[in-house]
């Protein structure tokens, strides 16, 4: 599991890394994050649906013959996750934790009617395995967007670790229980290759593995909402504190007011240079957010006060984990505060 992370950090760094080359010399569009979420949730969902296709079609050819082995599509989306915002990757994970939940129960379904009649055939195996293969790929999937958030978010989102922890350890016990169902599904297909009778304690051990992974699924499905709905208002909790940090350095001139704006912007450049920003470089970013707000309004005069506004509006940015759309915005407050005055010496 440690090596999977290590392998999603590294390369979420470099595609950070990229995008922040390619964007940080001069203002660039925001990209349409929007689109890029959709885009990527009618990919997975185009994946499930072929998850179910394939399904289908098994159960189908059980009537017939034992079907092929079948190669079960992940469902990947097709987005670059450092173009997508905080909150879009939590309804994102979402997303996939039901999905998750929804296979798994599907695969105990699935054993359910196989041993219905206290037997199990070499058919009825081959079809499990298809529902089984279906929900491990779609926790893993659930897991992978946990340790991307995790890599993304972790040093600022800190009070949502312990929500995002509790989903990851209910995914992993739902694992531990589609494994066992793989396991007894695999000692059974062991006999059966054999040409041996099925004992009564192997098909038990089926049904009570199924049995588990289901109870385990439905209790995950029973708090997601909760847990995601708690991770939304922690994004909205961390923006207002940012947003109401009081200035305590405003500047006497309009020179100085411009060099607090600047300063700002250095700030903000520098904190999300590697695409991740950390409470404290958010609570800096309040701060020389409000005192520059607050010199510009006493001394920027009519062209520069409305650019208060837009430097609270990156700190909302930032604070709510909208990182392609404050690298924008910073690009705009650049321009717009034009040449850089030089800064007295004492």
């Amino acid at each position: 599991m440690l090596n999977r992370k290590t392998i999603i950090a590294f390369a979420t760094s470099l595609l950070i890394i990229a995008t922040i080359a390619c964007g940080g010399a001069t203002p660039t569009a925001t990209p349409d994050v929007q689109m890029t979420v959709e885009a990527s949730i009618a990919a997975t969902e185009t994946a499930q649906a072929d998850v179910e296709a394939t399904v289908a079609a098994a159960v189908e050819a059980t009537s017939v013959a034992a079907p092929t082995p079948v190669d079960v599509p992940t469902p990947t989306p097709s987005a670059e996750y450092v173009t997508m915002t905080e909150e879009e990757l939590v309804a994102l994970i979402d997303q996939a934790v039901t999905e998750a939940t929804v296979a798994t129960q599907q695969c105990s379904t699935a054993v359910t009617d196989a041993t219905t009649d206290d037997n199990v055939t070499q058919e009825e195996v081959d079809t499990v395995t298809v529902y089984v293969t279906g929900a491990e790929e779609a926790i893993a999937y659930a897991e992978e967007l946990l340790y991307i958030y995790y890599d993304l978010y972790g040093d600022l989102a800190t009070e949502a670790l312990e929500t995002l922890q509790m989903i990851e350890q209910d995914l992993v016990a739902v694992a531990d229980s589609t494994a066992a169902v793989a396991a007894a599904l695999e000692e059974i297909n062991t006999t059966l290759q054999q040409g041996l009778e099925l004992a009564e304690e192997t098909i038990a051990q089926l049904e009570s593995a199924a049995e588990a992974a289901s109870a385990k699924a439905a209790e995950i499905q029973a708090q997601n909402q909760a847990r995601i709905q708690d991770l939304q208002a922690e994004i909205e909790t961390r923006m207002a504190d940012a947003l109401a940090v009081q200035p305590n350095d405003i500047a006497t001139d309009r020179a100085a007011a411009v060099q607090s704006a600047f300063d700002y912007l250095d700030t903000a450049r520098r904190a999300m240079d590697d695409g991740r920003v950390s409470q404290d470089e958010l609570a800096n970013i309040a701060q020389l957010g409000a005192n520059a707000a607050a010199s510009l309004n006493a001394h920027g005069g009519p062209q520069l006060q409305q650019l208060s506004g837009s430097i609270n509006e990156i700190t909302a940015q930032i604070a709510r984990g909208q990182m392609p759309q404050a690298s924008a915005s910073l690009g705009n407050l650049a321009a717009s505060l034009g040449t850089r005055p030089h800064r007295s010496r004492p």
